[in-house]
């Protein structure tokens, strides 16, 4: 019985469309479908073509949401112009979108178009919509929709947002780390240099001669003189008997020292650094020769307390020592630059970062 019924659906249909085009010299509108047999729910587009010339108005039928009844329109309704014989005429298309939700044979009547003011009438159109056959005895089997389910988040959809955040994380580090280099002034790269290892006595007695050769035990100003040596002195003393003698009054040096048994290597010590302590603090003048005795007192201290060296140290190795230089401006300026590019970069990837893991998880 429904093969019998689509048959004469068809022969209807072809027969509506076989009808002549409503056209007149200056005007043609033809209606048409691209499917004229559906299932029920499908859908299918109606158009309705004018041709005309390239300055007359058209109206078209105004719809709410059907064509006719049972016929309902799915939105967007598109319209589409072209331009024909060098622009002097124009073909208008409008695009309907439509469906049925139940079995049935739709006639479109003619659809009225307005061109200048006179009206013109398209196709008569035929739509059929086909429901499935469902056998007897197994209406049961079908089931009314289910409710949605959460997808789970696969690991391939959390690749993006975790680079991301790896992005922030390394821009926001080497940003902290290049400002910091330009807030101490100094270079982004560290210069090390392989130096060998001097013994603490064998370095303070070259110091303390070159700090001879220079003069300066002779010069007007003894506070330079003074600082100088005691700062070898307690750089010697820190490497030799271990304790942060640079942090240290001459008082604590010599608490420190008190178990040393040349206490007579002691009292010219503390002389020295008493003699210096006046000189840089009190502002005393010392005695003619006073500045000689107590640089050989420094020398005599230092040979006194000197540790022996092992094999090792006579055949010093090379050790790496950190070169850190004074940077230019125009690096310091390039740095800052960095910093605020990497600082925006960071912001960045951190918005996108939280945008994806909203997506992903509300």
């Amino acid at each position: 019985m429904n093969r019998i019924k689509s048959f004469f659906s068809t022969v209807l249909a072809f027969v509506l469309v076989a009808c002549p085009v409503c056209a007149s010299d200056d005007a043609a509108v033809h209606a048409s479908l691209d499917s004229m047999m559906l299932w029920v729910g499908q859908q299918t587009g109606l158009h309705i073509e004018v041709s005309c010339d390239r300055d007359q108005e058209i109206e078209f039928p105004l719809f709410s949401d059907t064509i006719v009844r049972g016929l309902e329109i799915v939105p967007p309704v598109v319209t589409d112009t072209q331009l024909i014989n060098g622009g002097k005429r124009m073909t208008v298309t409008r695009t309907y979108i439509v469906t049925c939700f139940d079995s049935a044979l739709i006639f479109i009547p003619p659809l009225p178009v307005k061109v200048d003011g006179e009206e013109f009438q398209s196709d008569a159109l035929a739509l059929s919509f086909q429901t499935f056959e469902i056998p007897e005895g197994h209406e049961k089997e079908l089931f009314p929709p289910k409710e949605n389910m959460d997808a789970r988040i696969t690991a391939a959809e959390l690749k993006l947002p975790l680079l991301f955040l790896f992005l922030a994380v390394a821009c926001t580090i080497v940003g902290l780390y290049l400002f910091q280099r330009y807030r101490d002034n100094k270079p982004i790269i560290r210069k090390i240099k392989l130096e060998p290892k001097v013994p603490a006595h064998v370095r303070a007695l070259g110091e303390i001669e070159s700090l001879r050769q220079s003069g300066s035990a002779h010069d007007q100003d003894p506070k330079t003189y003074y600082t100088r040596l005691t700062d070898i002195l307690r750089t010697y003393i820190d490497e030799r008997f271990g304790f942060n003698a640079m942090e240290m009054t001459s008082d604590q040096i010599i608490e420190n020292l008190e178990n040393h048994p040349d206490h007579a290597l002691l009292d010219e010590l503390k002389g020295l650094l008493s003699t210096a302590d006046m000189v840089k603090f009190a502002k005393v003048r010392p005695l003619l020769g006073e500045n000689d005795r107590n640089l050989l007192g420094a020398v005599e201290f230092v040979k006194e307390t000197q540790l022996e060296l092992t094999p090792e140290e006579l055949n010093p190795k090379l050790e790496e020592t950190v070169v850190e230089e004074r940077r230019s401006k125009e690096a310091g300026i390039a740095i800052l630059s960095v910093c605020l590019v990497l600082g925006a970069a960071a912001v960045t990837m951190a918005v996108l970062f939280f945008v994806k893991v909203y997506y992903l998880f509300f």
